[in-house]
Protein backbone atom coordinates (compact mmCIF):
# COMPACT_ATOMS: atom_id res chain seq x y z
CA UNK A 1 0.00 0.00 0.00
CA UNK A 2 2.78 2.65 0.47
CA UNK A 3 4.63 1.66 -1.92
CA UNK A 4 1.55 1.88 -4.03
CA UNK A 5 0.60 5.49 -2.69
CA UNK A 6 4.37 7.06 -2.98
CA UNK A 7 3.61 5.74 -7.03
CA UNK A 8 0.81 7.87 -7.25
CA UNK A 9 2.47 10.50 -5.45
CA UNK A 10 5.18 10.58 -7.73
CA UNK A 11 3.22 10.39 -10.49
CA UNK A 12 1.18 13.06 -9.84
CA UNK A 13 4.20 15.73 -8.99
CA UNK A 14 5.41 14.40 -12.33
CA UNK A 15 2.57 15.02 -13.99
CA UNK A 16 1.78 18.56 -12.74
CA UNK A 17 6.04 19.55 -12.75
CA UNK A 18 6.32 22.14 -15.52
CA UNK A 19 8.32 21.21 -18.75
CA UNK A 20 12.09 21.78 -18.24
CA UNK A 21 13.72 24.19 -21.75
CA UNK A 22 16.19 21.45 -22.09
CA UNK A 23 13.22 19.04 -22.62
CA UNK A 24 12.27 18.82 -26.21
CA UNK A 25 8.84 19.60 -25.51
CA UNK A 26 10.25 22.96 -23.54
CA UNK A 27 12.25 23.71 -26.21
CA UNK A 28 9.35 23.51 -28.72
CA UNK A 29 7.30 25.47 -26.64
CA UNK A 30 10.36 28.39 -26.11
CA UNK A 31 11.12 28.41 -29.91
CA UNK A 32 7.68 28.57 -30.47
CA UNK A 33 7.31 31.35 -28.42
CA UNK A 34 10.10 33.16 -29.63
CA UNK A 35 8.82 32.86 -33.09
CA UNK A 36 5.73 34.30 -32.18
CA UNK A 37 7.04 37.30 -30.41
CA UNK A 38 9.32 38.23 -33.27
CA UNK A 39 6.29 38.40 -35.60
CA UNK A 40 4.19 40.43 -32.19
CA UNK A 41 7.33 42.92 -32.60
CA UNK A 42 7.73 42.92 -36.18
CA UNK A 43 4.15 43.84 -36.46
CA UNK A 44 3.82 46.77 -33.33
CA UNK A 45 6.92 48.32 -34.76
CA UNK A 46 4.53 49.02 -38.00
CA UNK A 47 2.97 51.21 -35.60
CA UNK A 48 -0.46 51.51 -38.13
CA UNK A 49 1.68 53.36 -40.85
CA UNK A 50 1.57 50.91 -43.36
CA UNK A 51 2.54 53.12 -45.99
CA UNK A 52 5.61 55.08 -43.96
CA UNK A 53 9.23 53.25 -43.30
CA UNK A 54 10.83 54.40 -40.41
CA UNK A 55 14.31 56.06 -40.98
CA UNK A 56 16.43 53.20 -38.95
CA UNK A 57 14.11 50.55 -41.39
CA UNK A 58 15.33 52.94 -44.75
CA UNK A 59 18.95 53.06 -43.64
CA UNK A 60 19.19 49.06 -43.02
CA UNK A 61 17.36 48.86 -46.56
CA UNK A 62 19.83 51.27 -48.17
CA UNK A 63 22.63 49.25 -46.74
CA UNK A 64 21.66 45.68 -47.90
CA UNK A 65 19.76 46.80 -51.40
CA UNK A 66 23.27 48.85 -51.96
CA UNK A 67 25.31 46.08 -51.87
CA UNK A 68 27.21 45.28 -55.02
CA UNK A 69 25.52 44.29 -58.12
CA UNK A 70 27.82 40.98 -58.35
CA UNK A 71 26.32 39.33 -55.35
CA UNK A 72 23.08 38.76 -57.66
CA UNK A 73 24.35 35.44 -59.06
CA UNK A 74 25.67 34.08 -56.24
CA UNK A 75 22.75 35.10 -54.01
CA UNK A 76 20.60 33.77 -56.48
CA UNK A 77 20.75 29.58 -55.04
CA UNK A 78 20.42 29.97 -51.40
CA UNK A 79 17.06 32.23 -52.16
CA UNK A 80 15.86 29.24 -53.50
CA UNK A 81 15.49 28.01 -50.12
CA UNK A 82 12.54 29.75 -49.74
CA UNK A 83 10.25 28.89 -52.31
CA UNK A 84 7.21 27.27 -51.96
CA UNK A 85 8.47 24.34 -54.12
CA UNK A 86 10.69 23.47 -50.83
CA UNK A 87 7.78 21.45 -49.40
CA UNK A 88 8.51 18.72 -52.03
CA UNK A 89 12.00 19.07 -52.74
CA UNK A 90 12.70 19.58 -48.74
CA UNK A 91 10.48 16.66 -47.64
CA UNK A 92 12.14 14.05 -49.86
CA UNK A 93 15.69 15.43 -48.82
CA UNK A 94 14.84 14.54 -45.46
CA UNK A 95 13.34 11.55 -46.08
CA UNK A 96 16.79 10.40 -48.10
CA UNK A 97 18.93 11.59 -45.15
CA UNK A 98 16.43 9.63 -42.27
CA UNK A 99 14.52 7.29 -44.40
CA UNK A 100 11.63 8.11 -41.78
CA UNK A 101 8.40 9.31 -42.70
CA UNK A 102 7.06 11.39 -40.72
CA UNK A 103 10.24 14.46 -40.61
CA UNK A 104 9.37 14.40 -44.20
CA UNK A 105 5.96 14.90 -43.95
CA UNK A 106 6.20 17.58 -40.98
CA UNK A 107 8.78 19.17 -43.55
CA UNK A 108 6.38 19.28 -46.29
CA UNK A 109 3.41 20.29 -43.77
CA UNK A 110 5.80 23.28 -42.61
CA UNK A 111 6.61 24.93 -45.65
CA UNK A 112 2.72 24.85 -46.68
CA UNK A 113 1.35 26.05 -43.54
CA UNK A 114 4.38 28.98 -43.19
CA UNK A 115 3.26 29.94 -47.16
CA UNK A 116 0.03 30.22 -46.34
CA UNK A 117 0.37 32.34 -42.92
CA UNK A 118 2.24 34.57 -45.02
CA UNK A 119 -0.33 34.78 -47.58
CA UNK A 120 -2.89 35.55 -44.73
CA UNK A 121 -0.91 37.94 -43.18
CA UNK A 122 0.04 40.15 -46.20
CA UNK A 123 -4.06 40.38 -46.64
CA UNK A 124 -4.20 41.43 -43.46
CA UNK A 125 -1.75 43.94 -43.08
CA UNK A 126 -1.52 45.44 -46.56
CA UNK A 127 2.17 46.98 -46.65
CA UNK A 128 3.51 47.68 -50.28
CA UNK A 129 7.15 46.35 -51.78
CA UNK A 130 9.91 48.59 -50.93
CA UNK A 131 9.60 50.66 -54.63
CA UNK A 132 6.19 51.33 -53.78
CA UNK A 133 7.45 53.08 -50.40
CA UNK A 134 11.07 53.88 -50.94
CA UNK A 135 12.78 55.78 -53.88
CA UNK A 136 15.83 54.61 -55.59
CA UNK A 137 15.64 50.80 -54.69
CA UNK A 138 17.46 48.44 -56.46
CA UNK A 139 14.83 45.78 -57.80
CA UNK A 140 17.26 42.94 -59.28
CA UNK A 141 13.77 40.34 -59.97
CA UNK A 142 11.14 40.45 -62.06
CA UNK A 143 7.43 39.80 -61.15
CA UNK A 144 7.39 41.19 -57.51
CA UNK A 145 3.79 42.16 -56.83
CA UNK A 146 0.95 41.91 -54.05
CA UNK A 147 1.69 42.95 -50.70
CA UNK A 148 5.20 43.11 -48.73
CA UNK A 149 4.44 41.84 -45.03
CA UNK A 150 5.29 39.47 -44.56
CA UNK A 151 8.28 37.77 -46.37
CA UNK A 152 7.02 34.36 -48.12
CA UNK A 153 10.52 33.23 -48.39
CA UNK A 154 11.62 34.12 -45.23
CA UNK A 155 8.69 32.36 -43.69
CA UNK A 156 9.37 29.51 -45.93
CA UNK A 157 13.19 29.35 -44.98
CA UNK A 158 12.76 29.65 -41.76
CA UNK A 159 10.15 26.78 -40.83
CA UNK A 160 12.62 24.91 -42.28
CA UNK A 161 15.07 25.21 -40.80
CA UNK A 162 12.80 25.01 -37.82
CA UNK A 163 12.06 21.30 -38.79
CA UNK A 164 15.06 20.58 -40.01
CA UNK A 165 17.41 21.58 -37.27
CA UNK A 166 16.47 18.96 -34.63
CA UNK A 167 17.41 16.00 -36.99
CA UNK A 168 21.36 17.08 -37.63
CA UNK A 169 24.07 16.07 -35.82
CA UNK A 170 24.63 18.37 -33.58
CA UNK A 171 28.22 19.71 -35.10
CA UNK A 172 25.62 20.64 -37.52
CA UNK A 173 22.58 22.24 -36.35
CA UNK A 174 23.81 25.84 -36.96
CA UNK A 175 23.50 25.50 -40.44
CA UNK A 176 19.95 25.63 -41.38
CA UNK A 177 19.91 29.09 -39.88
CA UNK A 178 22.29 30.53 -41.19
CA UNK A 179 21.03 29.29 -44.65
CA UNK A 180 17.64 30.75 -43.13
CA UNK A 181 18.95 34.31 -42.49
CA UNK A 182 20.58 34.40 -46.14
CA UNK A 183 17.61 33.75 -47.82
CA UNK A 184 16.04 36.69 -45.64
CA UNK A 185 19.01 39.02 -46.54
CA UNK A 186 18.53 38.48 -50.61
CA UNK A 187 14.96 39.33 -50.57
CA UNK A 188 16.20 42.77 -48.81
CA UNK A 189 19.38 42.79 -51.38
CA UNK A 190 17.02 41.84 -54.75
CA UNK A 191 14.63 44.61 -53.45
CA UNK A 192 11.52 42.56 -52.66
CA UNK A 193 11.03 43.03 -49.02
CA UNK A 194 11.93 45.76 -45.93
CA UNK A 195 13.80 44.48 -43.30
CA UNK A 196 10.33 44.76 -41.02
CA UNK A 197 8.95 42.19 -43.91
CA UNK A 198 11.62 39.52 -43.20
CA UNK A 199 11.66 39.73 -39.49
CA UNK A 200 8.17 39.30 -39.46
CA UNK A 201 8.55 36.48 -41.72
CA UNK A 202 11.31 34.62 -39.95
CA UNK A 203 9.01 34.52 -36.57
CA UNK A 204 6.15 33.40 -38.67
CA UNK A 205 8.42 30.63 -39.58
CA UNK A 206 9.66 29.73 -36.80
CA UNK A 207 5.98 29.26 -35.19
CA UNK A 208 5.04 27.62 -38.03
CA UNK A 209 7.72 25.12 -38.07
CA UNK A 210 7.62 24.34 -34.44
CA UNK A 211 3.62 23.76 -35.19
CA UNK A 212 4.33 21.07 -37.85
CA UNK A 213 6.80 18.87 -36.54
CA UNK A 214 4.73 18.82 -33.01
CA UNK A 215 1.62 17.71 -34.80
CA UNK A 216 4.11 14.84 -36.68
CA UNK A 217 5.82 14.14 -33.55
CA UNK A 218 8.95 14.28 -35.99
CA UNK A 219 11.38 16.36 -33.58
CA UNK A 220 14.13 13.45 -32.89
CA UNK A 221 17.66 14.22 -31.84
CA UNK A 222 19.96 12.12 -33.47
CA UNK A 223 22.35 10.71 -31.03
CA UNK A 224 26.11 12.67 -31.96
Amino acid sequence: MDDARGHNHWHDRAASAPIALGHPGGRRAAAAAAGAGLLALSWLLLEDRRDVVPGWEADAFEAVNGLPDSLRWPLWGPMQFGNFWMCAAGAVGVYAATRRVRPALATAAAVVLAWGAAKGVKSLVERGRPADLLDGVEVRESGIHGQGYVSGHAAVAFALASVVTPLLPRGWRWAPFTVATVVALTRVYYGAHLPLDVLGGAGLGVACGVVASSAGRAITSPRA
